[in-house]
């Protein structure tokens, strides 16, 4: 049986895309990166349905794609109000204790 060479699915080629960006650093970073994904699948689906017009003509011709639109454009700026906005790191004074041995304990 002959080798069968496929390409890799779009699920692939994300994750793949993904695993070379930087982890976010705090909660405000992380969920920036869910509402600019979100932004991006706003897009996308308003994309599908005007290149699809014919096969849903009630959707291309209603205010759905508008609204689309707008969720898209709602989540970006949130997202980038949130980019916008420096991490803050608390930093927390700690006491170390050094314990010390004495020679007449090693013995």
């Amino acid at each position: 049986m002959k080798d069968v060479m496929r390409a890799p699915s779009r699920v692939e080629r994300s994750v793949q895309s993904e695993a070379t960006r930087p982890l976010p650093r705090g909660l405000s970073e992380l969920a920036a990166r869910l509402f600019s994904v979100n932004a991006e699948r706003w897009r996308r689906r308003a994309q599908f349905y005007e290149r699809h017009r014919d096969y849903f003509p009630r959707l291309a011709s209603s205010p759905f794609i508008d609204r689309c639109r707008e969720l898209e454009a709602a989540s970006r700026e949130f997202a980038r109000r949130l980019f916008a906005v420096p991490p803050q790191d608390e930093l927390v004074p700690v006491r170390v204790t050094v314990s010390r041995l004495t020679s007449s304990r090693i013995r």
